[in-house]
């Protein structure tokens, strides 16, 4: 019965398949004999071996298809028994069932790389977003955690200038308070756009607080990021949003990485920083010292009017 090499079927006195191996599944559709006629084969004298016939066979099932193959019929009681080893004819409809099979598979393979692909994609977008902050649009700490972790160990190879920049809104909770919330966070969208709009490819702007922002600056020594920032600065000091009538100002901190230091104190020196140019009267910019005697403001304006320190 699990032969597949040999296609054996034993026939009734009518010619119908009743029961068969899986060589003659494989090879025939059809489930009655119509070839040779039966009623002669029932007049042919049979042999010592019981084969009453040997050579074109042919198969058909209802509804008209055909299967021909080349074998013999033997004598098996009251009933017949088929026997063919199946030849390229036989084989036809199967070779022709596999060559659709084929193609099926091919276009599932395709269907399957593409959903893979759209998969692929869907799982790096997610990704993205995690990283992404929902408001602004720009990266979240944990893009930055890990940006200044590639950074710090970049620098400890080459010792490249390495530059950090926190900006804190002045007065954020005042807008949300007196304007509501939708236009706090039309604000901070349109200071992401001009931070982005500053920044060169390399940087890395984030979204580092409810009303802070972070930009990492790689490549950048002291001066080049107290002009970064003090741009930023008067930028921002330009901006008036509708229905604010004041301008937007932003309290800076700027530090700078030095030998021995890690990402925990590099970020407690430009949070210092940032908290003197918040005492010191808001839109403004401090460098950062080594030590917190050391910090140095760098630029504040007053109701109009410059002071330098």
């Amino acid at each position: 019965m699990e032969l597949h090499a040999v296609a054996i079927a034993a026939l009734d006195e009518s010619g119908r398949v009743v029961e068969s191996n899986q060589g003659f599944l494989a090879a025939v559709s059809a489930a009655r004999l119509t070839q040779p006629d039966m009623a002669k084969l029932g007049q042919t004298a049979v042999g010592a071996d019981g084969r009453a016939y040997s050579g074109t066979i042919m198969f058909a099932d209802s509804q008209g298809g055909e299967c021909t193959l080349t074998g013999n019929i033997y004598r098996a009681g009251s009933g017949w028994l088929f026997a063919a080893e199946p030849g390229i004819s036989a084989y036809r409809q199967l070779t022709g069932t596999i060559e659709r099979l084929g193609r099926e598979l091919e276009e599932a393979e395709r269907t399957l790389t593409r959903r893979n692909q759209a998969v692929q994609k869907a799982l790096a977008t997610v990704e993205a977003l995690k990283r992404q902050d929902a408001v602004t649009g720009l990266a979240n700490r944990k893009s930055l955690d890990d940006r200044v972790s590639e950074e710090i160990s970049r620098w400890e190879r080459y010792h490249r200038p390495l530059g950090l920049m926190l900006m804190e809104m002045d007065d954020l909770r005042g807008v949300n308070e007196t304007y509501g919330r939708e236009v706090g966070d039309e604000l901070l969208r349109h200071v992401a756009t001009i931070i982005t709009r500053s920044l060169r490819a390399t940087d890395l702007a984030v979204r580092y607080g409810d009303q802070e922002f972070a930009v990492l600056l790689p490549e950048t020594n002291e001066i080049g990021a107290l002009i970064v920032a003090e741009r930023l600065r008067m930028e921002l000091e330009s901006q008036i949003i509708l229905p604010m009538v004041k301008p937007l100002t932003a309290s800076f901190g700027v530090a700078m990485l030095v030998q021995g230091e890690g990402r925990q104190e590099l970020f407690a020196r430009a949070g210092r920083a940032t908290a003197h140019s918040r005492k010191s009267g808001r839109n403004c910019v401090t460098m950062a010292g080594v030590i917190e005697e050391c910090d140095q403001l760098y630029q504040s304006r007053h109701e109009g009017s410059d002071k330098n320190v």
